[in-house]
């Protein structure tokens, strides 16, 4: 879901007539503050955190909204309010919107702030804008190589190699012994190729404006054939079998829990059934590339963002509020509700045991990427999938599938 031109222009019109109520202290009788927000989570979910900051601030008052849906609804009603002048004092964009939300002059630059300083690039870097930092994640998502430890000790290894070449070797010793090496649910973006790609970046130093998705100028054929050449090593050894395309994911989850397959791309969504299996399971970064380096699948979850449009004691009630959700308190009680892993030093997450090595070593560095689409989202990664299973049938080549994005990409700017 993107904002219109028509509603980025009518939203850009409407900062020459900001209604009174958008400004000023957002007192009402009781002598409160009231900021508005529009959460990305739930209600159920939100209302105790809100709850918890109320308490400690009992000045502010949070008028709590939230999406009835996913991503599309959640940016849908924003631009809805947006277009009406009604925008919320703290709201959430994501990649898809964030062009959208900053071409109209709807977020406020955060730069300076005490609970964006403290920050890892990470959580900051996709949502810059000329030097200017505007949006706040003290959180993130993360997925890696669940693997069976007793299959893997069958052929000698104690854990996932840390390169692809060794990777492989592991893939092809479990073949020998009649074990399925490795599956992803080929029917969603890659999630092995994606980590691979960041930890190619980061090793070569790429800048996040090279990268294709970014609208920046960079190419899917400069930019991905190197890492996506070598990917392909993982389905020409078997290590991949061709045979993934078509299988879903939970019938690669129950391979994996019975003992039929010795790795699988997942996360923490997928703990309590495996830990109800009985399956002796840890968790690995994915192998790197050459000139890459071992990182995992993930990314920031959607920033908190305050409204341009706000000033006086509603603004510094709305600056208390991203500063308690980038607190101890804040996000222990986001680990709590919302599920969501800390990357601030303000806490540091209370994650399930198998994720402790990756979440110590990988997570808290920031050494974590995912294909973050700039616009078009649902698009792109409909036709990544789909060109990636033509490249695992061997029914298109790495040049082929570059070429078809370059193509799409440039066909969706129209």
């Amino acid at each position: 879901m993107k904002f219109s031109k028509t509603v980025i222009a009518a939203v850009a019109a409407a900062t020459m007539i900001i209604p009174l109520a958008a400004c000023g202290s957002g007192s009402a009788g009781s002598g409160k503050t009231t900021i508005t927000y529009f959460s990305w989570n739930n209600e159920k979910m939100m209302t105790p955190i809100v709850q918890a900051f109320e308490k400690a601030n009992p000045d502010i008052k949070v008028e709590l909204s939230a999406a009835q849906g996913q991503a599309n609804d959640y940016a849908q009603t924003l631009t809805t309010r947006a277009a009406g002048n009604q925008l919320p004092d703290v709201f959430h964009m994501s990649i898809e919107t964030r062009n959208e939300v900053l071409d109209a002059g709807l977020a406020r630059d955060i730069t300076d702030e005490d609970f964006v300083k403290n920050l890892p690039a990470s959580q900051t870097d996709l949502y810059t804008r000329d030097g200017k930092v505007y949006g706040m994640s003290p959180t993130a998502w993360v997925g890696g190589i669940v693997y069976n430890k007793d299959l893997l000790k069958q052929v000698g290894y104690d854990t996932v190699p840390d390169t692809l070449d060794e990777f492989i070797k592991l893939g092809k010793k479990l073949q020998a012994a009649n074990i399925t090496p490795y599956m992803e649910d080929m029917s969603v973006v890659s999630g092995s190729f994606q980590p691979m790609l960041g930890g190619y970046y980061s090793k070569q130093g790429i800048d996040t404006s090279k990268w294709p998705e970014q609208d920046q100028g960079g190419t899917f054929s400069e930019q991905w054939t190197p890492v996506l050449e070598q990917w392909m090593k993982l389905v020409d050894s078997g290590t991949l079998p061709k045979e993934s395309v078509g299988v879903s994911a939970d019938n690669i989850k129950q391979n994996f829990m019975t003992g039929q397959l010795a790795m699988f791309r997942s996360g923490p969504w997928d703990f309590a059934d495996l830990d109800s299996s009985g399956v002796n399971y840890g968790v690995a970064a994915f192998p790197a590339v050459d000139g890459g380096k071992p990182y995992v699948g993930g990314g920031p979850d959607s920033p908190f963002v305050i409204s341009s449009k706000i000033d006086g004691a509603k603004l510094e009630a709305a600056k208390k509020f991203l500063a308690f959700m980038n607190s101890a308190d804040g996000l222990k009680l986001e680990e709590k509700y919302i599920n969501q892993i800390s990357v601030s030093p303000a806490y540091k997450a209370n994650v399930a045991p198998q994720l402790k090595d990756l979440y110590d070593q990988y997570i808290t560095n920031g050494d974590f990427y995912w294909v973050n689409w700039t616009r078009s989202g649902t698009i792109m990664g409909q036709e990544m999938a789909s060109q990636f299973q033509l490249l695992v049938q061997g029914q298109a080549s790495v040049a082929d599938v570059t070429k078809d994005l370059d193509a799409k990409w440039a066909d969706n700017a129209k």
